[in-house]
């Protein structure tokens, strides 16, 4: 029965439009690729690992980072918008790692997507006077909780190229505690896209 309802599988045209934009700026991004695949190779009892087929399509976005394709598919399609070189994968860590299911047979449109651009930041951290019983560092992109480093008996820290948003700000809680008090400084740096920016603080 189930290789039955496999040859019955109809193809349909699907069509995907919309926009590309920067996460940080809003801006739209130009010449990102828009690869779109039949179907979705992957695991577990939400995707049928063998529902992909072997129609594909692609296009980029244009100057305004917008996009049109289509596809006539069998399965449900996925799109995987990229621009390695610039930007960070889309919809990391979501159920289609990097891309995005769309109901076939249907037109799809004003699609927003969103990518977020490489950036890293070296932060530095010096005691002025040599006296720290214990360092704590706590990054920040747009959610909480990113990174905790704790180091016992520190008198600095050093964390190099650690990865962020272009284009938007990273945001640090550096704490440190001298005679059994901790003192907590908030504060964040601006880095644009495909830089690596520096920040130092003296305590």
């Amino acid at each position: 029965m189930m290789l039955m309802a496999s040859c019955l599988k109809i193809k349909q045209n699907t069509s995907m439009s919309g926009r590309v934009i920067d996460f940080g700026t809003g801006e739209p991004i130009e010449n990102v690729r828009i690869y779109v695949q039949d179907g979705f190779t992957g695991s577990g009892p939400i995707i049928n690992h063998d529902d992909i087929g072997e129609n594909e399509a692609l296009t980029h976005t244009d100057e305004n980072g917008e996009f049109f394709v289509e596809i006539k598919a069998e399965n449900n399609p996925v799109l995987f918008p990229s621009k390695s070189r610039e930007y960070w994968n889309y919809n990391e860590g979501g159920l289609v790692q990097s891309g995005e299911i769309f109901t076939k047979g249907q037109n799809h449109d004003n699609i927003e997507i969103i990518l977020r651009g490489k950036a890293y930041l070296n932060f530095r951290a010096e005691s002025i006077n040599g006296q720290a019983d214990s360092i704590k560092f706590l990054g920040y992109l747009d959610y909480p909780s990113l990174s905790t480093r704790s180091i016992s008996e520190g008198k600095s820290f050093n964390r190099q190229e650690k990865f962020a948003y272009g284009n938007s700000y990273y945001t640090y809680d550096f704490s440190y505690k001298r005679e059994g008090v901790w003192t907590s400084i908030l504060d964040s740096i601006y880095i644009p896209l495909g830089e690596t920016r520096g920040d130092t603080i003296y305590y």
